[in-house]
C-alpha cells in the first residue's frame, strides 16, 4: 500500500517540480546530481500538502467566523461534543500523509548517505575560511575565480560517475553545501563525515591555450555550481564560497594532471597561489596591516620578538618552523591566536615557495626572490634538485 501511494505521489509531484518549471526555478538552482530530482519531488510534495491544508483551514476559519458569529437576538448554537467520522478523518488522513513523508524521506536520505562502492574518494578540508580538496592523485586545486571581491577556489568533478567527499575541519565546525547537488553535510574537527554525489552534466570543457589546458564554460554565461559553508564559523563565514565545475571524463583527467604538475611554476608565483589556496590569506595580510596573524609584508629577515621575551630573525628556518610548528614561537600581540600546524599538508617545495613569496613582499629583497625562483627552475630543468 505504501509503495503504491509513494509511486502515485511521486508522479504527481514530479509534474509540479519539473526541471526549469516556475516554482523549481524560484526554490532551487539547476539540478546537477542524480538524486536532485527526487529531493525536489519530496520537497514539493510536502510543500503542496502544507499549502493545500493551509488554504482549507484558513477558508474554513473565515467561513465559520462569519456563519457562527454572534448576532443580537439569536441564541448561540450548542457546540457538538462528538463526531466519529470527522474525528477519524482528521486523524487518519494526516497520519497517512505523515507516513508517506517519513518513508519517502527515509528512502531518499539513505540513498544520499550511503556512497556507491565505486565512488572516487576526495578529501575535503575546511578551515577558516577556505575549502581544500585533495584528489586521488594527491593534487589540490590551483585554480581561482573572483566572486564578490574574493578569490575563491575552483574545484572540478567528473560527470557520469560518483564521487565521495570525506570531510574534516582543522578548526571549528563548518558545513559543506552544494545547492546544485541538493547535498549538505556538517564538517567537524577530529572526525570524518561522508557525503557523495554523481554529477549529471558538464558545465565546462578543457581548452588548449598558450598556458596549457584550462577550463572554459561550455555555454556562454555558464558559471558552474556554488559551494557554500552553511554553519557560522567566524567573522568571515560569508566569504567562504567556492566554485564547482563539472567536466567530462577526458577533460577531468587533463584538469587533474594540470593541478598535480607544479614543477614549471616559479617559486614566487607558486607561493602567491598557496597563500590563497592554503588559507593563509584568512589571517595574514600582504599590505602591512596586522590581521588575525602578523602581516607578511616586510617580514623577511626582520627581527621578531616573542611573548616569552626571546627573539629571532625571520629567515628560512623561522619561516619553516612557523609553518610546521606555529606554536613554538608566538609573536608579541598575538597570544590569543592559535594557528594549526601544516605538518603533512605541505611539501618542502611548498614551504620554499611560501618563503620566496614572503621574501618578495619585503623591500630590498624582491630581486633576490625573482633570482631564487629562476635558479630553482633552471636546476629542475637541468636535472638538479630544486
Amino acid at each position: 500500500m505504501i509503495g503504491n501511494l509513494l509511486g502515485t505521489t511521486t508522479l504527481t509531484t514530479a509534474g509540479l517540480a519539473e526541471e526549469g518549471g516556475f516554482l523549481n526555478r524560484i526554490f532551487f538552482p539547476e539540478r546537477a546530481s542524480t538524486y536532485a530530482a527526487e529531493t525536489d519531488h519530496l520537497f514539493f510534495f510536502v510543500f503542496w500538502v502544507s499549502a493545500f491544508f493551509f488554504v482549507v483551514l484558513m477558508l474554513l476559519m473565515v467561513v465559520f467566523a462569519i456563519k457562527y458569529r454572534r448576532v443580537p437576538g439569536k441564541p448561540a448554537q450548542p457546540s457538538p461534543s462528538h463526531n466519529t467520522l470527522l474525528e477519524l478523518t482528521w486523524s487518519v488522513v494526516p497520519l497517512l500523509l505523515m507516513v508517506v513523508m517519513f518513508v519517502w524521506g527515509w528512502e531518499s536520505y539513505v540513498k544520499q548517505r550511503v556512497p556507491p562502492a565505486d565512488a572516487e574518494m576526495i578529501d575535503v578540508e575546511a578551515s577558516q575560511w577556505v575549502w581544500n580538496f585533495t584528489y586521488a592523485n594527491g593534487a589540490g586545486s590551483r585554480d581561482f575565480e573572483r566572486i564578490s571581491d574574493n578569490d575563491v577556489k575552483v574545484f572540478a568533478l567528473p560527470v557520469g560517475r560518483p564521487v565521495q567527499f570525506v570531510c574534516h575541519s582543522t578548526d571549528v565546525i563548518h558545513s559543506l553545501y552544494i545547492p546544485g547537488f541538493r547535498m549538505k553535510i556538517d564538517v567537524f574537527p577530529n572526525r570524518n563525515t561522508v557525503a557523495w554525489a554523481q554529477p549529471t552534466h558538464a558545465t565546462h570543457r578543457m581548452v588548449e591555450t598558450d598556458d596549457g589546458w584550462v577550463p572554459a564554460p561550455i555555454e556562454e554565461g555558464e558559471e558552474g555550481l556554488y559551494l557554500f559553508c552553511t554553519e557560522y564559523c567566524g567573522d568571515q563565514h560569508s566569504q567562504m564560497p567556492a566554485r564547482i565545475i563539472l567536466l567530462e571524463e577526458a577533460d577531468y583527467d587533463k584538469w587533474l594532471a594540470r593541478q598535480a604538475d607544479t614543477s614549471s611554476i616559479p617559486l614566487k608565483d607558486l607561493g602567491a597561489m598557496l597563500y590563497v589556496a592554503k588559507g593563509c590569506v584568512s589571517c595574514h595580510t600582504t599590505n602591512g596591516k596586522a590581521g588575525t596573524g602578523p602581516t607578511w609584508q616586510g617580514l623577511w629577515m626582520k627581527e621578531r620578538k616573542f611573548e616569552d621575551g626571546t627573539s629571532a630573525v625571520a629567515d628560512a628556518t623561522y619561516i619553516r618552523e612557523s609553518i610546521l610548528e606555529p606554536q613554538k614561537h608566538i609573536v608579541e600581540g598575538f597570544t590569543q591566536q592559535k594557528m594549526n600546524s601544516f605538518q603533512g599538508r605541505v611539501t618542502d617545495r611548498d614551504i620554499a615557495a611560501l618563503r620566496t613569496y614572503i621574501m618578495s613582499l619585503t623591500s630590498g629583497y624582491e630581486a633576490q626572490a625573482d633570482e631564487d625562483s629562476r635558479k630553482e627552475l633552471e636546476e629542475k630543468q637541468s636535472g638538479g634538485e630544486g
